[in-house]
């Protein structure tokens, strides 16, 4: 997929203006904290944050912050981290604001290229606006994979060298990809475990199910890959325990990508137009929407639905098998696989975990797989994912609890990113695809 510099975007780097930079000290009164660390609420707390940080948490009341200190009314909201999308493939930095509008402060891209490294490294600095991004190496594929950005190795020292290469460069992980042949594989995995990358991606056939799980790789893509590893395109229910009992004894983490599969299915029965013209579609920066219209259209179909389900039996396995991962305790990653079947920055996060829900995980495993997980999948989690003392200031603010009901993410109260204050009208016009203004939440 192409990557575009927007005009916007080009015009900040140019000219070195930077974003607005984090405030002194913000203070978030009175709100009921989900820290993540369980599913539990803390309420009544007043949380000051500087420096980008959370520097207490305590009781509300008491003294009174000093003068010249932003205070945010919390009183009937709910604070928790930042929603994290770890399975997208960036188009363009346009779609950046989109993200952090849905309350969406993370975003890891799993194909990257040079071009995303340097938007990587611009939004930390402040040029660009948009989530912290963590960036794969190109994917390790084979030579017939149709996707132009990849590297092909063709031996284990090749393969090895591509690794060592990728690090170099400052990619955060690898991404292993199809078509590749066992020895390639396995001296892939073996560099970015000896070079310390976390490493993810598909089911080579070389490989096979099993050999993924016995060889450390980090982490599995999308569930339909591993349903037809084991299953070919047979759905025996009867292997899920099986399936369940093997990823848990590998220690592997799973992005199980259910929403894509569910619009796949919406793709292929009519649901094409309709899907396009939503106005989160609409609103999509231009890379997007021509993605969608000359790669996603070619799935359109008009086969039959089922009634009352919400998606066919290749994908209804899917969602039963991510339900016995969850009852298993298998760690679970919330990804959408962007922009694949006309899904939209930050809109299709808060469906992917709608679908979690609908898939047999509770409010709070759907939420843990978007927050404090994937900081565990970094080896992170003292840095950020929780909302503690000391931990990086990325937050969203909800007018109600999400773990009663997970649709009062969509449209944030508030968020704070690199501990800048961002309210409602702000995010409404984010979810729009537009930046901010450099004075930001002021």
């Amino acid at each position: 997929m192409p990557h575009t510099l927007s005009i916007v975007a080009l015009a900040f780097l140019s000219r070195g203006v930077a974003l607005a930079p984090p405030q002194d000290t913000l203070v978030i009164a009175d709100v009921t904290v989900l820290p993540m660390t369980g599913p539990r609420a803390i309420e009544h707390q007043t949380v000051t944050i500087a420096g980008g940080r959370i520097v207490s948490m305590r009781t509300a009341g008491g003294a009174r912050p000093s003068a010249g200190v932003r205070v945010i009314d919390g009183r009937g909201k709910f604070l928790l981290p930042g929603l994290v999308d770890m399975h997208v493939h960036l188009s363009t930095p346009d779609e950046l604001p989109m993200y952090v509008g849905n309350g969406v402060l993370t975003v890891r891209d799993l194909n990257g290229s040079p071009e995303t490294l340097a938007w990587r490294d611009a939004v930390a600095k402040g040029s660009i606006f948009g989530p912290r991004l963590f960036v794969s190496g190109p994917m390790i594929s084979g030579a017939d994979i149709p996707w132009r950005n990849k590297v092909t190795p063709t031996t284990a020292a090749a393969a090895e060298s591509v690794v060592v290469a990728q690090k170099a460069a400052g990619y955060d992980l690898v991404k292993i990809y199809d078509g590749i042949s066992k020895p390639v594989f396995d001296a892939a995995i073996a560099a970015a475990r000896r070079l310390g990358m976390p490493s993810t991606g598909h089911i080579p056939e070389s490989v096979g199910f099993d050999g993924v799980l016995a060889s450390g790789m980090t982490g599995l893509e999308h569930l339909d890959k591993t349903v037809f590893a084991v299953n070919g395109h047979e759905l025996d229910t009867l292997k899920i325990p099986g399936i369940v009992a093997r990823i848990k004894a590998a220690g592997v983490w799973v992005t199980p990508t259910l929403e894509s599969m569910v619009q796949l299915y919406l793709v292929s029965s009519g649901g094409y137009d309709s899907l396009l013209a939503r106005p989160e579609a609409r609103d999509a920066p231009a890379p997007l929407r021509d993605f969608w219209t000359s790669v996603t259209v070619r799935l359109a179909g008009k086969r039959p639905r089922l009634a009352d389900a919400p998606c066919n039996a290749w994908c209804a396995y899917q969602l039963r098998l991510a339900g016995a991962l969850a009852a298993a305790h298998v760690p679970l990653l919330a990804g959408t696989d962007l922009p694949n079947a006309v899904l939209v920055p930050g809109f299709s996060l808060h469906r992917e975990l709608t679908v979690l829900v609908q898939a047999g995980l509770t409010p709070y495993q759907a939420l843990e797989a978007a927050t404090s997980a994937p900081a565990r999948f970094f080896r992170q989690a003292a840095d950020w994912g929780t909302v503690a003392v000391g931990q990086r200031a990325d937050l969203l603010l909800a007018d109600g609890n999400p773990l009663t009901d997970l649709s009062v993410l969509s449209q944030p109260a508030g968020v704070v990113l690199r501990g800048r204050w961002y309210g409602a009208d702000e995010l409404a016009r984010m979810r729009r695809a537009l930046v901010p203004s450099p004075a930001g939440g002021r």
